[in-house]
């Protein structure tokens, strides 16, 4: 188990060999099981308190990883060395996997047995998942150096993304607001589960926010030393003391209603931006469950909350697995979870009352919804694995205006769905979902307006829209001689000093 935490301070360097930065990193292996422990961070290099724990197997099964070959040995290194990076990561990783590895239950990632991880992959403000690796890399910071993998936030959000990917990947590809947005949502979810399982971390924010857990706090504020660097290139990359806060009023809007683009004080179409209404939302049924459960009132302690959380995990993953991918897909995850909690009226309650509140489930859609004995048990529901990969159906959408001749096909949110789920306006009255078609324009046109689509050789060079040099995370590419649209990465998505890939 963990040790007490500390405050950052500098040791001895043991002699050992960097880690190489390679962009095919091969697995690193050691004698298993290794005796001794590694030096870490709880949650954030901002945050700056330390944490030792054994050494993480980084080939223990069903989520194996792959790290640089030539590593450093095992040990405690000082705090911004190479080495003291290497084994951060490492134990960071290695805990939010055996987390949703239970909890999913997961056999592989969606490409094999063993994630491949690049620690240094070049200069940005970023951390991606391309589906074959997690791919980090280092900036510049208001004190020094940032690099990205250094951080759990970080790296415990991009392996969401992968766990996500593992077992709903129909997602990765599909031409949707809300998916893409979700993706975002559960990376956060991630870092938020992973640093729950540290029990000094646990009583330190209890301790510090008298048991009240949806109050801002380092549990709540992610990723806020890649925040600091963002806000010293650009106020409006971030949030005000993070990169983003699971703590927010942001209330559903239909995302085809709002900006391309805001400052993070606002709310706008970006998935990032949008993740924060689900976050929020999960985050708040996380804080009224545990002051509900709590033996002693206004004094839950550590062991509750760990319980609590998973419990809530739990009804997530249920949620994600029994949703069929649709348009209005933060309606239909918040719907599956309350169904999910229908063994616990508290439960059941809470997420129907946040869920109301921030407008992802209207009043009629919550006091509407199916008992689980009306409908197919829930692990019957949920597709197994090899019917999970079946593509979704595709859509041809106009597209002269992004300079192509003819369609573009796009992956649609379009499976059938068992029971009519809706979302509310701010008047409360429920929103009907938009036809795939019409959500897979919307997610398209908001893509080319943020300059995220890699022409390739699709659209001549007179015809492009060229407004900067940003990461692409979409691809189009020629099929059977038809422009199709492909995904590339899940990234950061708001890197000030990226160069296009």
């Amino acid at each position: 188990m963990p040790q007490a935490p500390g405050k950052s301070k500098k040791v001895p360097t043991k002699p050992a060999a960097g880690a190489a930065k390679t962009k095919t990193p091969k697995k690193n292996v050691f004698p298993l099981p290794p005796s001794g422990t590694v030096g870490s961070w709880e949650d954030d290099p901002e945050s700056a308190v330390s944490l030792t724990v054994p050494i993480p197997d980084l080939s223990k099964p069903p989520l194996a990883f792959s790290f640089p070959a030539g590593g450093p040995p095992p040990a405690t290194y000082a705090h911004g060395t190479s080495e003291f990076r290497y084994w951060a990561t490492a134990a960071a990783l290695r805990r939010a996997a055996d987390y949703w590895a239970k909890r999913v239950p997961l056999t592989q990632w969606y490409g094999g047995p063993s994630l491949n991880v690049v620690l240094d992959k070049g200069f940005d403000l970023d951390a991606n998942y391309d589906r074959a690796a997690l791919n980090f890399f280092h900036g510049p910071g208001v004190t020094g150096t940032v690099f990205t993998c250094e951080s759990a936030d970080v790296s415990c959000h991009e392996m969401g993304h992968a766990v996500l990917d593992a077992f709903k990947p129909g997602l990765w590809g599909v031409a949707n607001q809300e998916a893409a947005a979700f993706h975002e949502s559960f990376g956060d979810i991630s870092a938020l589960m992973s640093a729950i399982q540290i029990p000094s971390l646990r009583t330190a924010i209890l301790t510090v926010n008298g048991g009240n857990i949806y109050t801002k706090s380092r549990l709540s504020r992610l990723a806020e030393q890649l925040g600091s660097a963002l806000r010293a290139q650009d106020p409006d990359l971030a949030e005000a003391d993070c990169l983003r806060s699971a703590v927010n009023s942001f209330n559903y809007q239909d995302p085809t209603t709002l900006p391309s683009n805001a400052a993070m004080s606002c709310l706008s179409s970006e998935p990032h931006s949008f993740s924060r209404i689900f976050t929020g939302a999960f985050f708040e049924i996380l804080g009224v469950s545990l002051a509900a459960k709590a033996a002693t009132p206004g004094t839950p302690t550590e062991a509750e909350l760990l319980t609590v959380s998973d419990d809530l995990a739990g009804f997530l993953v249920q949620g994600i697995k029994c949703s069929p991918i649709v348009t209005n897909w933060y309606a239909h995850v918040a719907a599956n979870m309350v169904i999910a909690a229908q063994s616990d009226p508290i439960y059941a309650s809470i997420a129907k009352g946040v869920f109301v509140g921030r407008s992802i489930l209207s009043l009629e859609t919550a006091s509407s919804l199916p008992m689980t004995s009306q409908i197919k048990p829930l692990d019957a529901a949920a597709k197994p694995d090899t019917a999970a990969r079946e593509p979704l159906p595709m859509v041809g959408l106009s597209a002269s205006q992004y300079g192509i001749d003819g369609l573009l096909f796009v992956d649609a949110a379009a499976e059938p769905c068992r029971f009519i789920v809706m979302a509310a306006g701010f008047d409360g009255e429920p929103i009907t979902a938009l036809s795939a078609t019409a959500a897979a324009k919307a997610f398209v046109d908001d893509l080319f307006l943020r300059g995220r689509v890699d022409y390739g050789a699709v659209v001549d060079r007179e015809h492009r829209l060229l407004r900067d040099h940003k990461t692409k995370t979409h691809a189009l590419v020629n099929v059977d001689g038809s422009a199709r649209l492909q995904r590339r990465i899940f990234n950061c998505g708001l890197c000030a000093c990226g160069v296009s890939h």
